[in-house]
């Protein structure tokens, strides 16, 4: 710890060094209480493991925050990818990225919340982060307009507004173009399942496609 401690006095850069915990996770990480006792940043990859080997609850606790506030947890989700470019006996070359996400990543889809029910994590991360935009969207651009002849007026809102901040909220490695491919591809997964699953309605009017909630969820507003 002196030593990392020097290296980042003289290259005036912030130093991280990653360790694993003992059997006892109590105790803090393997070997002498003085490690962490020096460290001015302690943050832990924290997550419950299944007999079948599953880790679920996946999340980035701040241990540790020498002057500053601690205790806070960062729930995350892993999600496959895979390269452009196979490996030299053509099979495809995979790794996992992390997406962050707002509810804790669990095994089991949440029962009370529809939009918890897609089976795969990286699509239920997805259709969780479409949600979390569209109420905010809607809450601060949505207006009420009539859908068909024999429908009360809804809430609706430009689906240009909600797949940008999509975009925007969607992590994508490779190129531009792969970027933008993944991007594109992730929305309209999400959009459609949601769609099959009859938790929002869409809808072109005037060359404009809508979107707007099907359900009786809760209604979106500022501190949604």
């Amino acid at each position: 710890m002196t030593v990392l401690k020097e290296v980042g006095r003289q290259l005036d850069c912030f130093v991280l060094g990653v360790d694993h915990y003992g059997k006892d996770v109590a105790a803090g990480t393997r070997g002498s209480s003085a490690k962490e006792a020096s460290a001015d940043l302690v943050l832990a990859c924290l997550g419950d493991r299944e007999q079948s080997g599953s880790v679920t609850n996946t999340r980035l606790a701040v241990r540790k925050c020498r002057g500053g506030p601690q205790g806070q947890e960062f729930y995350f989700a892993v999600r496959k990818v895979e390269d452009p470019t196979p490996d030299e006996d053509g099979d495809p070359v995979t790794t996992l990225v992390i997406d962050w996400v707002a509810t804790p990543a669990t095994a089991t889809p949440s029962p009370q919340d529809p939009w918890a029910a897609a089976r795969r994590q990286d699509q239920r991360t997805a259709v969780l982060r479409l949600k979390r935009i569209l109420f905010e969207v809607l809450a601060k651009h949505g207006t009420q307009r009539p859908i068909g002849t024999d429908r009360p007026e809804v809430r609706v809102v430009d689906q240009q507004l909600v797949r940008e901040r999509f975009y925007a909220s969607t992590p994508a490695d490779g190129t531009p173009e792969q970027k933008g491919r993944l991007r594109r591809q992730t929305f309209l997964n999400a959009r459609d399942w949601a769609e099959r699953e009859q938790l929002i309605g869409i809808s072109e009017i005037d060359d404009v496609t809508y979107l707007w909630l099907s359900r009786s969820d809760p209604e979106p507003d500022e501190h949604c």
